[in-house]
């Protein structure tokens, strides 16, 4: 399903570091060509900024700042829920 392969990629991309291509690959164990074409997706509804040259991607600054304030409010929720 799309959507899994889509949250894994994002998921090794929530550090907001550069992550090469052939890495993503290894980790998600999705073929290259696929993670390309996952990537090009995503790149073009700017979750993720690509550098196409270099073969490397990272989490667009908006995306990783949503991400850190959803992780935020579901770690105080879970304090509360204890």
């Amino acid at each position: 399903m799309p959507y899994a392969q889509i949250d894994q990629i994002l998921d090794l991309l929530k550090n907001g570091k550069w992550h090469d291509l052939k890495e993503i690959s290894q980790k998600t164990q999705l073929q290259k060509l696929k993670v390309e074409l996952l990537a090009d997706f995503l790149a073009e509804y700017n979750f993720i900024e690509l550098n196409k040259e270099e073969q490397i991607t990272r989490l667009t600054p908006t995306l990783l700042n949503f991400l850190n304030k959803i992780r935020e409010v579901e770690e105080r929720e879970s304090l509360v829920a204890s």
